[in-house]
């Protein structure tokens, strides 16, 4: 029996592609996903933000491809933009606007997971990663079940500030967690997100003994002198997690361009880590017993 579309669960997808050994072990279908709850500034997938996509300028717009009258000088008034429902101008042959997402049904996704099993080599299998992959729940749920009972190793990347994470822990073989501060204050004034529930979700993975890859991003002012690595490695030593693993990523600048082609403006100034800030971090975390891997 045909399922009603109303029966179908849909996830909204950014892209997707296979990454060897970056987004977990051996070789991954990674899936980013629609929707983001926090505004890190150096975010480089700025177009993960709103849950039902963004649209994106890539290009020159003309002033008639919008029947309302919402481009000037080759550029949306993204603002009104986001209050159109129908969006006729992504209809247009050619046109320069696209929505950054598009809805894979969680049935052609498990059915693409099935046919891609040749190429799961080295340990792979499923990841998913966003945007916050954790706020599109439900669908993303059944998603992880379904492959996980098919045997295919599953794999998501959480920034670990959905309250429900610890629910997913049973589908979920391998989990990368981002901690980004170790400061609930400093944690919100930056990315609008304190990290209560981030910090109480570390703990209960690390109590479930899940095989943990916590990825830190350094970024200069903001979490990346000697006293934040300190800090960092205390956190990390008290979760007591035999199976963590940790990675440092320093500050890049990738995804800038993408700002602009949201209507957002990019405003990291003197973010990058020097040599000798990474260094002082693999120095400290190595002194705490820290197992640091680099993917």
């Amino acid at each position: 029996m045909k399922k009603d579309r109303y029966d179908i669960m849909y996830l909204k997808v950014l892209f997707k592609g296979f990454n060897f050994s970056q987004d977990g072990p051996g070789n991954r279908l990674v899936y980013h996903l629609q929707g983001c709850n926090m505004r890190c500034p150096w975010c480089s997938t700025p177009e993960s933000f709103p849950l039902n996509g963004s649209l994106m300028l890539k290009g020159f717009a003309k002033s008639d491809l919008c029947p309302f009258d919402n481009i000037k000088n080759g550029k949306p008034d993204f603002y009104e933009c986001d209050l159109c429902e129908n969006k006729p101008c992504l209809d247009v042959p050619g046109s320069p606007l696209k929505l950054s997402c598009k809805d894979v049904s969680v049935d052609d996704l498990v059915l693409e997971a099935e046919r891609s099993r040749a190429m799961f080599f080295s340990g792979g299998g499923v990841t998913f990663t966003g945007g916050e992959p954790t706020l599109q729940f439900e669908p993303l749920k059944e998603a992880l079940s379904r492959l996980r009972s098919l045997g295919i190793h599953t794999a998501i990347e959480t920034n670990a500030s959905v309250s429900k994470l610890p629910e997913l822990f049973e589908h979920i073989d391998w989990l990368i967690m981002d901690l980004k501060h170790y400061d609930s204050g400093k944690l919100k004034e930056t990315v609008g997100i304190g990290g209560e529930t981030v910090f109480k979700n570390f703990e209960k993975a690390a109590k479930m003994r899940k095989q943990m890859l916590v990825h830190i991003p350094l970024i200069n002012g903001f979490n990346a002198e000697a006293e934040d690595a300190e800090k960092f490695a205390e956190f990390l030593t008290a979760l007591d997690c035999p199976f963590l693993q940790v990675e440092l990523l320093r500050y890049h600048e990738f995804g800038k361009d993408k700002w602009a082609q949201c209507g957002l403006e990019y405003k990291m100034k003197n973010a990058f880590v020097s040599d000798e800030q990474y260094q002082a971090f693999l120095d400290v975390f190595k002194s705490h017993h820290l197992n640091i891997v680099k993917t």
